[in-house]
């Protein structure tokens, strides 16, 4: 109940006349009253809730006994799907799934019909770069060739194009629970999997964003950098720089997760210093191949990563007049960050994260150290100037972090484990759907 007032208190704070004045507010959305519905739009509003109980039931018998790997990630999988699609379909039909994409001069879709060819495409990509939509000026190519090739490969149309985004989205389990697992155990990654499937951030953007499929490529690469750090080697090294590269073609903020992997090899080299040579070797290596994988597609179309890095730059401080600020609009912009990233991560996981990383502090496992790594890179980013708002979308791959460090908490409550993460669980779900019901995100 404390968590659900303090909900009810965040929501009226975000939409006084103060916040609407903020060149940032925490979250990118407006307060709504729910729609009128007909009675088959009402019964959309309890399609989630049957989802997140098949879910708990789930996780229950996960928790309990362990499920082969396997049948744990199709598991996850498909209630993740569910969760996500229903959640979207709480504003009225399945036309909610793909209207997000159906914003002419805003979205990647609209772009897509300007790809004749890919190289074609990355050729003239940065000298056409303002003549596509708001967020191809921002981004680098990759999205629209995603988009490209599900229309090539699957077929053309907006359906098909959104739905392939929810599918891929929902893969982000895999490389999230392969990643847990390692840092934490089994039980550990199974209680993380299951706050998954409940993150609000997570669960709003799941499938109604190409963000969910930047996830993918980010958690794919913290996993294989943390193959890099922790079993240096050649083979880890070359794998890992090409997936990165493929990530930083869908996202300059894949070069947060390279900041976070940086942080955390530290730390792991402070705990033992033998490996010393051989991780700085591999994470020499990595990033020569990204910086040689960027050359080939160079040499191959043209493509200047780094000037379409620089004109995209330009465009977000023209359109968000931050090419200079005042100290106060710098503090106003970066603590809404901070707090539009934590409301999207969940209260309940929130108050868990916290504690578990006054624990981190003094303990010294690898989990305990990948959390420092990502709280310290949270606000690191929080305050550097580099994003404006919609932290709660574009942070997506930093709300892994909060999950693994709240089932750590929950996986050492002993006999109260369960039930700890069913409350948890429990209100974040409540969280995610209310969230739906009364703000209007776009996404």
């Amino acid at each position: 109940m404390v968590l659900l007032g303090a909900y009810v208190a965040v929501i009226m704070l975000l939409h006084t006349e103060t916040a609407r004045r903020s060149t940032a507010p925490p979250w990118y959305s407006w307060l709504r009253l729910p729609p009128t519905r007909t009675r088959g739009q009402s019964v959309m509003l309890a399609l989630p809730a049957v989802a997140f109980a098949g879910w708990a039931g789930v996780v229950r018998r996960l928790i309990a006994r362990p499920f082969p790997r396997g049948l744990a990630l199709l598991s996850a999988f498909v209630f993740v799907l569910a969760i996500n699609v229903t959640t979207a379909m709480m504003d009225g039909s399945a036309k909610a799934i793909w209207k997000p994409f159906d914003w002419p001069g805003s979205e990647y879709f609209s772009d897509v019909p300007a790809a004749r060819g890919v190289g074609q495409f990355l050729h003239g990509y940065v000298q056409n770069l303002y003549h596509y939509s708001i967020h191809s000026r921002t981004h680098p190519p990759g999205a629209v060739l995603v988009l490209y090739f599900v229309a090539r490969g699957l077929g053309p149309g907006i359906g098909t194009a959104a739905w392939s985004a929810v599918f891929i989205t929902a893969t982000g389990v895999a490389p999230f629970y392969l990643l847990a697992r390692r840092l934490a155990g089994r039980q550990t990654a199974s209680i993380a999997l299951a706050l998954y499937a409940t993150a609000p951030s997570l669960v709003l953007f799941g499938a109604t964003s190409m963000d969910g499929v930047f996830l993918v490529a980010m958690l794919w690469s913290a996993f294989l950098l943390h193959r890099v750090i922790v079993e240096p080697g050649m083979g880890n090294s070359v794998v890992a720089g090409i997936v990165l590269a493929a990530s930083l073609m869908l996202s300059y903020v894949t070069v947060c997760v390279g900041v976070m992997a940086f942080i955390y090899a530290i730390l792991e080299l402070a705990a033992s210093r033998k490996q010393i040579g051989r991780v700085a070797g591999s994470l020499v290596v990595c990033g020569m191949v990204i910086v040689l994988c960027l050359a080939i597609l160079y040499g191959l179309t043209g493509f200047n990563y780094f000037a379409c890095l620089q004109a995209s730059r330009f465009y977000d401080h023209y359109t968000m007049r931050t090419s200079s600020m005042s100290f106060s609009r710098y503090l106003d912009i970066s603590l809404s960050n901070l707090i539009a990233f934590l409301i999207g991560v969940g209260f309940p996981v929130v108050v868990l994260w916290w504690k578990q990383t006054m624990g981190s502090i003094i303990r010294r496992t690898p989990a305990d150290r990948f959390n420092m790594a990502g709280v310290a890179s949270v606000l690191i980013f929080s305050f550097s100037g580099l994003f404006t708002h919609e932290t709660e979308r574009i942070w997506l791959f930093f709300v892994p972090v909060g999950l693994l460090a709240a089932a750590s908490w929950i996986g050492r409550a002993g006999n109260t484990e369960r039930r700890l993460l069913e409350w948890t669980m429990g209100l974040a779900f409540m969280q995610t759907w209310l969230m739906q019901l009364l703000l209007f995100t776009m996404w």
